[in-house]
């Protein structure tokens, strides 16, 4: 049976566009995996020698989304590079396998933050609020710069689309210290500190939650969000010479 909505079994030069889109996605994935992982150092550095818990949290928050980068990054190299007989849907559960496990990891590393956010709040420390500035302002530019590199490649790649969601996270992160470094300018309060460490901390939560809630929801073969099986299914019955259809299965 053909049906001119049908989708072509075999397309040589769809295959190769593919290819060329998933090449110009590497190398802006590339570029920004590169930047995140410099200001994750600059972050964590500026952060123990200002003496601000909120810069340390946020380089921990970097270091989540460096590591999404990084799995992404190798996603597109083992689908471009790897194939297998045995495995017709490749070799992309192995990237969902890994954001399972950095989802999972996270937890403690919340726990630790917000662990030592509250023992900043009972005893707040000195902090060099002008480096914590310049640090964070840092971080800020280099957070839009990365989000308008994926800025469009991933409108339809959920891979891509992902990371981009990661830089929107980071640079809120960076929005948060730089209001906290006006609090502390402003009034010497200096509580503001550990105060968004914990806030950006929960958003780390909230973000790993999410990410192992997909994860999961993937790895169980259910059905990908905004499709309605019974809808798939008046759709094919729709279909000219399609008399039934029954037993449907749709998975991730």
């Amino acid at each position: 049976m053909k049906h001119k909505h049908l989708p072509k079994l075999i397309d040589h030069h769809g295959h190769d566009h593919v290819h060329d889109v998933r090449e110009v996605e590497r190398r802006r994935l590339t570029t920004v995996t590169i930047l995140t992982g410099a200001m994750m150092v600059v972050e964590a550095v500026g952060g123990i020698l200002t003496n601000s818990l909120a810069l340390l949290s946020d380089a921990f928050h970097m270091l989540t989304h460096f590591g999404a980068l990084l799995m992404s990054l190798l996603a597109i190299f083992i689908a471009r590079r790897f194939e297998s007989e045995d495995k017709t849907f490749g070799y992309w559960r192995a990237e969902i396998l890994t954001a399972l496990f950095n989802g999972i990891t996270l937890i403690p590393i919340v726990g630790f933050i917000l662990y030592e956010s509250y023992q900043r709040f009972l005893h707040p420390r000195e902090i060099n609020s002008i480096p914590m500035l310049a640090v964070a302002v840092v971080g800020l530019i280099v957070n839009i710069v990365s989000a308008a590199a994926l800025w469009g490649v991933g409108k339809k790649d959920i891979n891509i689309r992902g990371a981009f969601l990661h830089m929107i996270g980071d640079t809120l992160s960076s929005i948060a210290v730089i209001i906290a470094w006006v609090v502390i300018f402003l009034t010497g309060w200096v509580v503001i500190d550990p105060v968004a460490s914990a806030i950006i901390s929960i958003a780390i939560l909230l973000w790993s939650a999410g990410l192992i809630n997909e994860s999961v929801h993937i790895l169980l073969e259910s059905v990908p969000k905004g499709i309605r099986v019974e809808e798939v299914a008046m759709e094919i019955k729709g279909l000219d010479r399609v008399r039934d259809v029954h037993d449907i299965h749709i998975w991730q």
